[in-house]
């Protein structure tokens, strides 16, 4: 029986994790023509070298997005019967009404308590992903995926725990056959409203091979900003911040006026060896890294005032190389 993971684009083997940042459409890159909407940046922490413009495309089933959800295909599903997931998104990918209470969460949850394994993609693309062969989202904006190998089935309990505390995601797809009802993943998959008003919370995961991860999460009685309000002030740094930015946008400076944050306005890849930028405008990825320092936070939720209504988190984790790049491709003004 095999066990879950994070899949390399490189060689389809398991990887600790992996980091995906897909273009936005309509973009003129390298001075050859204009972007798919497909095309994406690609980093793990074995090939060694920097974010890097991959050659597949995103929707390919050879793409490390592609490898890794290919575990949970038609034919894996079929033959091993403890496989379990759940996925969850503020959009469903059929279209159907969605339900504005839940909170602004996008990824997925995949797990298998005999061969006690699990793997985590979160991810900021609505109507993504589907089993049901549903029409594809759409590519016009930048998006970010981040999945990361678990370290056993406990951690994914625990995340899951913190995700129906806080988050409350959206969830349109699930199998969860063989676990107790107390457990958190079946209850996190039935949709349940928790109703939970404590305080923000920090969970320490490890990944696999044991890389250290903290998953930040509000939920929607909160009522604050959750990059300046708790991601900058519990990882103790000021952040550059790459969010959806429509309509009113909250401070910029934390209550106690020690750590602040700067929205970036411009994406541009010619630090990375690639001719190609866009505005905010064409960007719907969550993501942030700190001024100084080498911590990335990837996330589903934006920087926005209306957000302070909806759950939502990110995974944050320390890595100089994928810190840098991104740190040379935010730019603060045009």
């Amino acid at each position: 029986m095999t066990t879950l993971s994070a899949l390399s684009q490189q060689s389809g083997n398991p990887i600790d994790w992996w980091f995906a940042y897909k273009l936005p459409e309509d973009v003129a890159i390298n001075g050859s023509g204009k972007t798919t909407g497909r095309e994406y940046l690609y980093f793990d922490p074995v090939i060694n070298q920097p974010l890097t413009l991959s050659g597949l495309k995103i929707d390919s089933p050879e793409s490390a997005v592609g490898r890794t959800l290919d575990q949970l295909s038609e034919s894996r599903r079929s033959t091993q019967s403890s496989l379990g997931y759940i996925l969850y998104n503020d959009e469903k990918p059929d279209k159907t009404e969605d339900d504005e209470k839940k909170g602004h969460s996008k990824g997925v949850l995949v797990f298998d308590q005999s061969t006690d394994s699990s793997f985590w993609l979160l991810h900021s693309w609505p109507c993504f992903p589907s089993l049901r062969q549903d029409p594809a989202p759409s590519r016009e904006y930048g998006q970010t995926f981040l999945c990361v190998t678990l370290k056993d089935f406990q951690t994914a309990e625990a995340i899951a725990k913190q995700m129906y505390q806080q988050n409350e995601p959206q969830v349109y797809d699930f199998r969860t056959d063989g676990l107790a009802e107390d457990s958190w993943l079946y209850r996190l998959a039935r949709n349940t409203q928790s109703n939970d008003t404590d305080p923000p919370a920090d969970l320490n995961f490890q990944s696999r091979a044991g890389h250290p991860f903290r998953f930040l999460a509000k939920n929607r009685h909160w009522d604050e900003d959750f990059w300046i309000d708790w991601v900058g002030p519990r990882l103790d740094v000021n952040l550059d911040v790459e969010t959806w930015r429509r309509g009113m946008l909250p401070i910029t400076k934390d209550d106690d006026g020690v750590h602040d944050v700067v929205d970036t306005l411009y994406v541009n890849l010619e630090p990375l060896g690639v001719k190609c930028e866009w505005h905010y405008t064409k960007d719907h990825a969550k993501w942030a890294v700190a001024e100084t320092g080498n911590w990335v936070s990837v996330a589903d939720i934006n920087r926005q005032t209306s957000q302070e209504k909806r759950g939502g988190g990110a995974i944050c984790f320390q890595n100089d190389q994928l810190w840098s790049c991104l740190s040379q491709v935010a730019k603060l003004k045009a």
